[in-house]
């Protein structure tokens, strides 16, 4: 007995007729593309390896040998020599005068003035500096520092003694005057003037609040 389930047959997919029409519209489209671009691609190889590869060797080699060469054959036939000839123009007529006239002539003089100015300027005034004007400068500092601390002294004593005199003169007396005399008058104004003074006034002023609520009525403050 045969038990094999029978496989069942593949389902045709219901979009294959759209994708055959969209592959051959596709294909109707990119073919010229692709035709036209293969025959440009075939084209600039073409042009390349007929045409601008041997252009372009053709002026390589006249550059090499109409500009490159020449340069340098110039600069090692002509340049370089001159230069080196230049050069040792001027290391004969410049550079070594030069350094043989500082080394024999600038230098010794150089070093016999600087002799001169130190034993004839330097040296005396270094001595002066040092044994007549420091010394100097330190005693006149020291005597005006002095003179400045006594001043001061005598400037406070000065002050205590005018304040003195001041005190006795004008202060004493006047301190006096005020203690035992105008203190006193004070008082006794006061006592004896300005409160008799005080009180009437208030007398009249109680008299003149009674004479107007008598006249013209109204209540008393």
């Amino acid at each position: 007995m045969n038990t094999e389930i029978p496989r069942s047959q593949p389902q045709q997919q219901p979009g294959g007729c759209l994708t055959g029409v969209a592959r051959a519209i596709a294909l109707v489209v990119v073919l010229p593309v692709r035709l036209v671009w293969d025959a440009l691609a075939y084209c600039l190889k073409q042009l390349w390896r007929w045409v601008l590869a041997p252009i372009g060797r053709a002026l390589g080699w006249l550059i090499e040998y109409l500009l490159v060469i020449p340069l340098r054959w110039l600069w090692e036939w002509v340049l370089a020599p001159l230069g080196r000839a230049l050069w040792w123009l001027v290391d004969l007529l410049v550079v070594t005068p030069l350094g043989w006239l500082w080394r024999w002539v600038l230098l010794p003089v150089g070093k016999v003035l600087w002799w001169v100015v130190d034993l004839l300027l330097l040296t005396p005034l270094s001595w002066l500096w040092r044994h007549v004007l420091a010394p100097v400068g330190r005693a006149v500092g020291a005597a005006l520092a002095w003179a400045w601390r006594i001043a001061g002294q005598i400037s406070r004593a000065v002050g205590q003694a005018i304040g003195w005199v001041l005190w006795h003169a004008v202060g004493r007396p006047l301190a006096w005057v005020y203690r035992v005399i105008l203190t006193p008058l004070g008082h006794w104004l006061r006592t004896w003037v300005w409160r008799p003074v005080a009180v009437a006034a208030r007398a009249v002023r109680a008299a003149a609040r009674e004479v107007r609520v008598a006249l013209f009525g109204g209540a008393s403050h």
